[in-house]
């Protein structure tokens, strides 16, 4: 085991700073048309892929981490949200509706309008959550109602649909930790009287649960979540009055209760993001974003961002953030709050490799989340899935036994073991002889 522990020799993170300046605006990605003035939403499915997506119907790609920048396509809806479940298969949810979603197979190279979605159906898709390769959640709209929230579980070859009244009359984002447990968020109420909602639930969607109603008087509705662990959340809180008061809800059970704690007075507050419990950036439509060193308690001028609407990691030390133009982050493993943990993720040859009948593949996680392994043959095909859900921090082990989902033991050749979690992919080859 001595070679594997080389392998996996961590450093653990040593300061509680922000650093802010990891933060830059990527010089050669778009800019929002100006009659939008955002990108609404942004997905990457590795460090280097991703898309972005704006009200002006635009999905612009890139595969170098940002350095440069493809417009893929332009369809005559606004594009609020977008999720991907393989580096080819994703959806891009539509403001107002007809279609609902456009999906593509092929990496965004084509996009269709998706057309199976049953009634009730809400006005928009305003949030997406894709949970793993079968497994989708959508919910909108932020003006409803109806709310409503729509699930598939095969990979969006069929949809259900599920009217959120009486529990919601607006849905704006979701976000699950697994095909089962997860949350919805937006506001209860008439638009003029609408108060913000969190809602969860632990049987796929099946029944839910109010978590938390905000009761100030006047117009506010619930927008963005961040989980930067699976216990401590955060999700922003719009308000309709300039003047009130703003918060953030805070949880730290895993959204079982939640907790409010003042924001920026004055500030139309939407996109929220945390790398870890304390460091965090929230945004809007006032413009410049604010940034927190401790949980929420203080909030500061960031010094980047503007119209921030989405911020998303992929790990520890790399994010990126969608607003009047694409933002990335990027900071050294000693600049990042996770204490204790390992500051990557770390993933290890399997063991023995070649595999005959059966092989070991270990891995290390900064912290708890959701973590998926699957093999692939070399046509990038997945042949079985070794975990899909929730794993703790540090080490896990698993055991291949180098037979695919029906119980068959695959032939000799060249595989592919991949590890996604929130805190970056990797993957490695597997040799099998028979």
């Amino acid at each position: 085991m001595r070679g594997l522990a080389s392998l996996f020799a961590v450093s653990i993170a040593l300061t509680a700073s922000p650093a802010s300046a990891g933060w830059v605006a990527l010089p050669n990605a778009p800019i929002a048309p100006s009659d939008y003035q955002r990108h609404d939403d942004l997905f990457f499915v590795s460090p280097d892929s991703g898309w972005v997506v704006n009200g002006n119907g635009e999905i612009h790609r890139t595969t170098d981490g940002g350095q440069t920048w493809t417009l893929q396509t332009q369809v005559s809806s606004y594009l609020r949200c977008v999720g991907f479940a393989t580096r080819m298969k994703g959806w891009a949810g539509t403001l107002f509706g007809d279609p609902l979603l456009y999906a593509t197979q092929d990496a965004g190279v084509t996009w269709t309008p998706v057309n199976n979605i049953p009634a009730p159906l809400p006005n928009g898709i305003c949030g997406l959550s894709v949970v793993n390769e079968s497994v989708a959640y959508g919910v909108g709209r932020f003006d409803g109602p109806p709310a409503v929230l729509i699930k598939t579980i095969d990979g969006g070859a069929t949809w259900t649909s599920r009217d959120m009244e009486p529990l919601a009359t607006a849905l704006i984002d979701c976000h699950f930790f697994d095909a089962n447990h997860g949350l919805a968020v937006g506001g209860i109420g008439s638009f003029a009287l609408r108060h913000a909602v969190i809602l969860s639930t632990s049987d796929g969607g099946v029944t839910w649960q109010t978590r938390y109603t905000s009761n100030r008087p006047g117009a506010e509705w619930c927008w963005k979540i961040s989980f930067p662990t699976r216990t401590t959340g955060y999700v922003s809180i719009e308000r309709q009055d300039a003047l009130a008061p703003r918060y953030v809800a805070k949880t730290t059970d895993g959204g079982s209760t939640w907790t409010e704690i003042p924001f920026v007075t004055n500030y139309d507050e939407e996109g929220i993001g945390f790398v870890s419990t304390r460091v965090g950036w929230a945004g809007g439509w006032t413009g410049d974003t604010y940034e927190t060193i401790d949980g929420g308690a203080s909030w500061h001028l960031a010094g980047w961002g503007v119209f921030v609407n989405r911020i998303r990691f992929l790990s520890p030390t790399l994010g990126y953030a969608s607003g009047q133009t694409v933002y990335k982050y990027t900071v050294g493993s000693t600049d990042v709050e996770e204490n204790p943990s390992v500051a990557t993720l770390a993933l290890a040859q399997n063991r023995p490799n070649p595999a005959v009948q059966s092989t070991r593949i270990a891995f290390i996680l900064p912290a708890a989340g959701q973590v998926r392994v699957t093999i692939h043959d070399v046509l990038g095909r997945t042949r079985a899935t070794l975990v899909d859900g929730w794993r703790p921090a540090g080490r896990s082990e698993l055991t291949c036994d180098t037979r695919d989902r029906e119980g068959n033991r695959v032939s000799a050749g060249v595989y592919w073991y991949r590890i996604e979690t929130p805190y970056g992919t990797a993957e490695k080859k597997l040799v099998v002889v028979r």
